[in-house]
């Protein structure tokens, strides 16, 4: 199954949560093929930054490199998640997310209450 890792799931795997050990799972299955949209990577970027540090962010933004695949906010994604955006209020990283999961096939992992509307497009953790 290809996955769409959001900011909050991996937020939530590097706190070590009781979530962040459902994306461990998700990520150890061998099964899944594991993406993070450029979007979300900024997103973490600058989160990761204010939670922990420079050096803790760089050794977290290497292990997502490591383990997904970073997924370009194409042309196709962008206008995607701007009729997201206007259809359906989503903020700009988080219709990027959704656009880029229905364009690859997939399903996004989070826990962002943002997403519950879309029962059928998420794994929920």
């Amino acid at each position: 199954m290809n996955l769409i890792v959001d900011s909050f799931a991996w937020i939530e795997f590097f706190k070590g949560t009781s979530r962040g050990q459902k994306v461990y799972g998700l990520l150890e299955n061998s099964k899944n093929r594991l993406y993070t949209t450029t979007g979300n990577y900024y997103e973490l970027y600058y989160r990761l930054t204010q939670e922990c540090g420079q050096l803790k962010r760089e050794e977290a933004l290497a292990y997502i490199r490591h383990k997904t695949t970073l997924l370009e906010i194409t042309e196709v994604i962008a206008r995607s998640a701007g009729e997201l955006r206007l259809a359906e209020g989503l903020s700009a990283i988080d219709a990027f997310t959704l656009a880029a999961a229905r364009i690859n096939n997939g399903k996004v992992v989070t826990g962002d209450k943002d997403f519950d509307r879309f029962k059928d497009e998420i794994i929920r953790i």
